[in-house]
């Protein structure tokens, strides 16, 4: 039996029955001790930081809000390991909706929806983007694509949590018919992006100032299918509230250049995570380098 997964277990299990604001209180110090222990991604961290803000990575500020990157992730993770748990439906009503231009994110996912061709919500390693998941599910039949854990109990375990709150999952590495199903049935299907590549493996972006390379998926999917691109994001404000927001989606064009339209499209996802990114820097969680190690 894998200990990790008798582990994980219990936690959750011990997670669920510990009030929220100590669990909270319990996850944000052991990621506060996890950033001050590891050196190697303390400075990674670091470095990320100080390209969102624009100063050197010994800035007292930088500092400070790479801290409380591990220290949010922390909570996170304890809201993660008490998923199967959380009331979802009073998160969201006692959350705030701060979507701009709309009354509400509903009304940017039915305006996604109308067309008929499904879609796709981009989000990122920001907030709580499994609570995201569930918090949509609750409106519309929702997939996500995620990776599959190479410990089947683990990967059970996990995956059943997301799944008991009406989020159906699609491993990661045999997604295809399944991603185009969920899409021809006008479906919303959830992809995290901000994963950076090598400049041969993915497609390149101004974020922050600087190039870097991230994947395309989502961009040639909504290409290949006419599907509307929705960015969304769920975070953790003040006392204990949640907020949200959706961004207006975008459609492919389907007349033109295919690969320019997939690099739009792509610019247009970091377009808005850079906007979250710097409104709320301490939200997203990156411990690995971003961005190449010189600018081209």
């Amino acid at each position: 039996m894998s200990v990790i997964y008798w582990l994980a277990r219990g936690t959750s299990a011990l997670a669920g029955r510990t009030p929220r604001p100590l669990r909270h209180a319990i996850g944000a110090t052991v990621g506060t001790a996890s950033y001050l222990a590891w050196r190697s991604k303390r400075r990674v961290t670091q470095r990320n930081m100080a390209q969102v803000l624009g100063r050197p990575p010994s800035d007292r500020t930088v500092r400070r809000l790479a801290r409380a990157s591990w220290s949010n992730y922390g909570r996170y993770a304890s809201d993660f390991l008490s998923f199967a748990h959380l009331d979802i439906e009073a998160i969201e009503r006692q959350g705030r909706d701060l979507t701009r231009g709309a009354s509400s994110w509903r009304e940017y996912l039915q305006q996604a929806l109308q067309p008929g061709r499904g879609v796709i919500l981009t989000t990122a390693h920001f907030g709580n983007w499994d609570l995201a998941g569930a918090i949509i599910a609750r409106e519309v039949p929702f997939s996500a694509i995620a990776e599959t854990f190479a410990d089947p109990q683990l990967n059970a375990l996990v995956q059943k949590q997301r799944q008991d709150k009406g989020i159906v999952i699609i491993p990661m590495e045999r997604s295809a018919r399944p991603i185009l199903r969920v899409l021809q049935q006008n479906q919303m299907l959830a992809i995290v992006i901000d994963r950076p590549l090598m400049e041969n493996e993915g497609v390149p972006v101004r974020f922050f100032g600087r190039t870097t390379y991230v994947p395309a998926g989502a961009a040639r999917l909504a290409v290949r299918t006419g599907a509307a691109i929705m960015s969304g994001f769920v975070w953790y404000g003040r006392r204990g509230q949640h907020y949200m927001r959706a961004f207006p989606p975008v459609f492919p064009r389907t007349e033109g250049d295919r690969e320019a339209e997939v690099v739009r499209l792509t610019q247009y996802i970091f377009d808005t995570l850079e906007e979250m990114v710097r409104s709320y820097p301490d939200q997203w969680y990156m411990f690995r380098p971003f961005w190449p190690a010189a600018d081209p």
